[in-house]
């Protein structure tokens, strides 16, 4: 005995003979709307193909990475870049802060591993700049850790008055600018090879 469907049983409740019910038609206009948003899509991705949005501005430049091996303190590391952005360094990084006195390679950039910002100027430099570099380790947004991560120090081998240095990146300046070095910092802080405090 064949199978009725729901409808076929009502109307054989109902003494009604079943009607099919009309076939879907395709309205007009529905293909009218269908070819005007696919000319409107191609129109926009063609638009948007000649017109390219512009990339975010870097700070800075990249530069090529020099590796990240740990070498015994007060190893002299050739380094490539000058100042370098990477390379070997020592096993333990210095604390954020001033070095007037000068700090080595090997120290700082280690702190760049760990997603410090390194501003190096050329000596020698006011009492005054210095008095600022100390403001911007209290004044500059903390890190994710919770700590300002910058280091100064001199570095007489530069071309530029200032540089400043995350892993594999470098601005030059030749005039010492906050503003600059506030967004260097925000651009690159904590972002250095290893995520660590």
């Amino acid at each position: 005995m064949p199978q009725t469907s729901r409808r076929e049983r009502r109307a054989q409740r109902r003494g009604t003979p079943e009607v099919p019910a009309p076939p879907v038609r395709a309205r007009p206009w529905a293909w009218g709307l269908l070819v005007v948003a696919l000319i409107a899509a191609g129109g926009v991705w063609s638009w948007s193909a000649a017109h390219p949005r512009a990339a975010a501005p870097q700070a800075g430049e990249r530069i090529p990475d020099e590796g990240y091996a740990h070498v015994p303190v007060g190893t002299v590391v050739p380094y490539r870049a000058r100042p370098p952005a990477s390379g070997p360094h020592y096993p333990a990084p210095a604390p954020a802060g001033v070095y007037v006195e000068g700090l080595e390679p090997g120290f700082w950039v280690h702190n760049l591993e760990h997603g410090y910002i390194v501003v190096l100027y050329k000596p020698p430099i006011s009492d005054d700049l210095v008095t600022q570099f100390r403001a911007m380790l209290r004044e500059f947004p903390p890190s994710k850790f919770g700590d300002v991560k910058l280091v100064f120090a001199p570095y007489v081998n530069m071309s530029h008055r200032f540089a400043l240095l995350s892993w594999d990146w470098r601005m030059w300046l030749d005039l010492f600018d906050r503003a600059k070095v506030l967004e260097f910092y925000r651009a690159h802080v904590d972002q250095g090879r290893e995520d660590l405090p």
